[in-house]
Order: C-alpha cells, then sequence, then structure tokens
C-alpha cells in the first residue's frame, strides 16, 4: 500500500515522537492523578506542561520538549552505557603515568544481537619512553599517523573477538596487553599491529594462551537479580569489532585528545578519515 497523496514525513515523525514521549510523560508524571488539567500552579505541575507535546507544536519545540523531559528525569543517562570509574582529576591527583593510548573498538550496529548492546573491545599501551613533559603535538601527531596507517584505513580495521585469552606483557616497552580473541594467529595479529605503532616487534616469550575452563553458553541463561528474574551477562562473546578511535591521555590534563577517529563522534582529531 502506498504512501497517501498528502503524506508528509515530517508530520508523520512529529506524531510518533509525540505519542511515544506523552506516554512516558504521563507515566512520569502519575502522581498529578488521571484527570490531570494542564496548570502551572506547582513546579511539578508546571514542568508537566513544559514536557507535553501538542498538536501544533513546531520541530523546534518538540525537541526542546524531549531535550527538558531528559534532563529533568535524568533518562539522557540511558542514552549511554554505566561505567565503572573514577573522575580523572581525583584519579591523576594520587597516579603519575607515562602518556597512555587507547584504541577503542566497536561491533557494527547491524551485527548486534537482539536484546544485547554492542560488543566493544579496548586496548591500551604506554609510551614508556615519554612524559607528559616531553610530550609534543609532533610526537601526537606521529603516532596519529601510524594508528591510521595500521587501523584506520579503508572500512576500518576489524577483528574477531572471542574465547581465547592470549596475554602480551612487555612492561619495560609499555605493553600489558590482553586480548580475547577467536584464534590464536588473530590475536596475535591485533598485538603485532599494536607494536608496529612504536616501530616494536613482538617477542612471542612474552606471551601466553590460556582457553576458558569452562564454554560459556552463547545465550547466557536467567537468573532471578533484584527480585525479577534477568539474563546474566554474556561472558567472552564472539563478534567482530572494527576499529573506531583511538585517544592519547596524559597526565595533568584531565579530556584525552583524540589523535584519529573515525565515528565521526569526536572533535578535533589530530588526524582526519
Amino acid at each position: 500500500m502506498s504512501l497517501p497523496d498528502n503524506f508528509s514525513p515530517a508530520e508523520h515523525l512529529q506524531d510518533l515522537l509525540k505519542s511515544a514521549m506523552n506516554r512516558e510523560v504521563r507515566e512520569w508524571f502519575s502522581d498529578l492523578g488521571d484527570n490531570w488539567e494542564p496548570d502551572i500552579a506547582t513546579p511539578r505541575s508546571s514542568l508537566r506542561v513544559g514536557c507535553t507535546h501538542a498538536e501544533n507544536d513546531s520541530i523546534d519545540m518538540t525537541l526542546l520538549r524531549v531535550l527538558l523531559f531528559y534532563l529533568i528525569t535524568g533518562k539522557g543517562q540511558s542514552l549511554q552505557s554505566p561505567i565503572y570509574g573514577i573522575p580523572t582529576e581525583s584519579y591523576q591527583q594520587s597516579v603519575k603515568f607515562h602518556p597512555q593510548i587507547k584504541l577503542y573498538f566497536h561491533e557494527d550496529l547491524n551485527d548486534v544481537s537482539d536484546d544485547y548492546q554492542p560488543v566493544t573491545a579496548e586496548i591500551t599501551f604506554r609510551v614508556m619512553n615519554e612524559t607528559s613533559e616531553s610530550f609534543t603535538k609532533a610526537n601526537a601527531t606521529v603516532f596519529a599517523n601510524k594508528i591510521r596507517t595500521e587501523f584506520a584505513t579503508g572500512n576500518g580495521y576489524r577483528w574477531r573477538k572471542g574465547r581465547l585469552k592470549l596475554s602480551y606483557r612487555q612492561p619495560e616497552r609499555g605493553y600489558h596487553l590482553i586480548i580475547a580473541a577467536h584464534s590464536e594467529s588473530e590475536g596475535k595479529e591485533v598485538i603485532g599491529k599494536v607494536l608496529d605503532i612504536q616501530n616494536h616487534s613482538p617477542n612471542w616469550d612474552y606471551l601466553t594462551v590460556s582457553q576458558l575452563d569452562n564454554t560459556p553458553p552463547t545465550v547466557p541463561p536467567t537468573r532471578r537479580i533484584y527480585g525479577e528474574m534477568r539474563r546474566e551477562p554474556r561472558r567472552r562473546p564472539i563478534a567482530w569489532v572494527r576499529f573506531r578511535w583511538a585517544e592519547l591521555h596524559l597526565w595533568g590534563m584531565p579530556k584525552a585528545i583524540t589523535l584519529v577517529d573515525r565515528s565521526n563522534r569526536r572533535r578535533d582529531a589530530l588526524v582526519k578519515v
């Protein structure tokens, strides 16, 4: 069945958003009663008026109402996966460190299984012959160009995470790599490319390889958690992950410096792809 002659994509989209958001607004302000009538006599009722989408809203008004609702309810946190951690400045007050480079990989959204978050991977190493004082933008640009060559050309380097654990430890060179790969050859390839960023060759005497004692199920079982049956987190999921960005962490700078970015989500990357 074709679209009607007077079909407006913008009106259609606004109607869908209005229906979905007003349902959430009603649930959030349900304490005001089922027969609530718009008024601004109390702060909470005033907020509900501001968040409730009206038929004659412009697109700008629609976006402002969504923004207001997500700000006052804290629902904006749901747009990012929860992270365990401490503020950067608190960490740097107690720990001084060599420059650290982090490579971030992400499963393609088209490949993500239903009901799961995308599989990700992070690989970090340190630059042991530099300090925050000696490291310059020129140094960072050299690293960025090397990372682009190794990981960001074409559609971005992709490797398969799996259930084989490869540990490569060479602390005097800044490496404490733990790679969960699908096979030993794939894991070694990843390690080799990481070391090549600093023009290092791997010494496989520093490598240990281990399998899980028990093979976890692809689809984890459910368990009663906080009064409800919930699915357990996946252990060592198998998935292809693709390079997304690389960043530099320097002691004394609270924000990371983006070296290379393929995600188009990070501003001011030193090297464009």
